[in-house]
């Protein structure tokens, strides 16, 4: 059975990532760009900086992904509310309209879908989510510490 629920998994993943591939399409952007997106709506405004960090990755890359997404229209860099010398990265009305198009759906079939489990079930699978996602962050972080960069192999 943990093999079955393990496969399961690894099919769940990649339907999610063919979801977040063709939400990139239809937003003319990017799988990074995306992942961006996605952070600001759940994460709401932040610095670049802090992007930067929720995202996993440089300064620099993040950088040219807003650059990317304000020449799209989908967000804007704006005066922070409590300190106005600091500058945040707000999502627009446009990538807003966008994202409730494209995900709402989703959304909504995935909610009904809980409304058919207990409380206690619920519980369990919030667990069980919440440990298989530690369990990736922490082999994300095992595989970006190290500089090995795996050679395809040589056909002959």
């Amino acid at each position: 059975m943990a093999f079955e629920v393990d496969q399961a998994f690894r099919a769940m993943h990649s339907a999610v990532g063919a979801f977040v591939d063709a939400a990139a399409e239809r937003f003319g952007i990017n799988r990074n760009d995306q992942r961006c997106l996605e952070i600001l709506e759940r994460l709401g405004p932040l610095t670049a900086g802090q992007l930067a960090g929720a995202a996993a990755l440089s300064a620099a890359a993040v950088t040219k992904i807003v650059d990317r997404l304000v020449a799209a229209g989908y967000v804007v860099r704006d005066a922070d509310d409590t300190d106005r010398r600091r500058v945040v990265i707000r999502t627009t009305d446009v990538e807003r309209e966008l994202q409730r198009e494209v995900f709402a759906p989703l959304v909504r079939e995935g909610l009904a879908l809980f409304t058919e489990l207990t409380d206690e079930q619920l519980r369990f699978l919030l667990t069980v989510v919440r440990r298989a996602t530690a369990i990736n962050e922490a082999h994300t972080r095992r595989l970006r510490a190290t500089t090995d960069v795996a050679q395809p192999p040589v056909e002959a």
